[in-house]
């Protein structure tokens, strides 16, 4: 599974590959990551707080959660 992240304008927002779940990523001030995802049928599907301390950490947990929603049907 691979997150395929926006350039430009749309830096901050990604696409899962074969996935219909979307995610945009955030940095907090302290400089910690956190993300959100949604989908066609839910805006707001899963938000994290900013508790990853490296974007590699973000992403794991991003592939997690699709993981889980895909396999929930949630």
């Amino acid at each position: 599974m691979d997150i395929k992240w926006g350039k430009g304008s749309a830096y901050n927002i990604g696409y899962i590959d074969h996935s219909e779940i979307r995610v945009e990523r955030m940095k907090g001030g302290d400089g910690k990551h956190g993300f959100l995802l949604s989908s066609p049928k839910k805006t707001y599907l899963f938000v994290s707080a900013c508790v990853y301390n490296t974007p590699k950490e973000r992403d794991a947990a991003i592939k997690q959660q699709v993981l889980y929603h895909e396999q929930t049907g949630r």
